[in-house]
C-alpha cells in the first residue's frame, strides 16, 4: 500500500495513509522514500536516479531503510538493471511458483507422471508450449539447408563390397 501509486489505492487506504503521515514525521519520510523508490522502478529512471535515492535514504538516518539500501548492494547489477531495462524474468518466476503450488497440492498423492501431466496439460501452460513449438518450427523452416561438401557420406557395406 505504501509503494502503490495513489491512483491504485482506495479512498480508505488513502485516508489511512494520510492519517499516518500526519501523525509521525518518520512515517512521512518513509512514505516519501518508498513512493520515490516505487516510481524509480516503474518508470525505469536509471542507475543515476537510483544512486540519488540511495544517498537520500542514507541522509534520512532511518536504520531500516539504510539496511535495505545496504542489502541492495549485494546484488547491485540486478538492481541497476531493474531500474533501467524494460525486460524482466517475472513470467519465468511466476511459472516456477505455479509449478511449486501444483507440486505442493499433490504432495504424497501422486507420482511424477501425474505432476507432469498437470503442468503440461494446464490450459495456460499448454498455450505457452504451443507458441514455443510454433516458434521453433518456424526457426527450423527458416534455416538454410546445410551443404555437406566434406564427403562424409558413407556407402552401405553391401554396396561397397559388390
Amino acid at each position: 500500500m505504501i509503494v502503490r501509486p495513489e491512483q491504485s489505492r482506495t479512498r480508505a487506504q488513502t485516508a489511512y495513509l494520510d492519517q499516518l503521515i500526519q501523525s509521525n514525521e518518520t512515517i512521512a519520510v518513509v512514505f516519501t522514500l518508498a513512493q520515490d523508490f516505487g516510481r524509480l522502478l516503474r518508470k525505469r529512471e536509471g542507475q543515476a536516479r537510483l544512486e540519488q535515492w540511495k544517498a537520500t535514504v542514507r541522509a534520512s538516518g532511518i536504520a531500516e531503510l539504510i539496511a535495505f539500501v545496504n542489502g541492495l548492494a549485494d546484488d547491485a547489477e540486478a538492481v541497476a538493471n531493474g531500474c533501467s531495462l524494460t525486460w524482466s524474468n517475472g513470467i519465468v518466476e511466476g511459472f516456477g511458483n505455479y509449478v511449486k503450488a501444483i507440486k505442493r497440492s499433490s504432495y504424497g498423492q501422486a507420482g511424477f507422471a501425474l505432476l507432469q501431466r498437470r503442468i503440461l496439460l494446464h490450459p495456460a501452460a499448454g498455450e505457452a508450449f504451443r507458441k514455443d513449438q510454433r516458434r521453433r518450427s518456424l526457426q527450423k523452416s527458416a534455416a538454410p539447408p546445410s551443404l555437406d561438401t566434406g564427403g562424409s557420406k558413407s556407402i552401405p557395406m553391401a554396396l561397397a563390397t559388390a
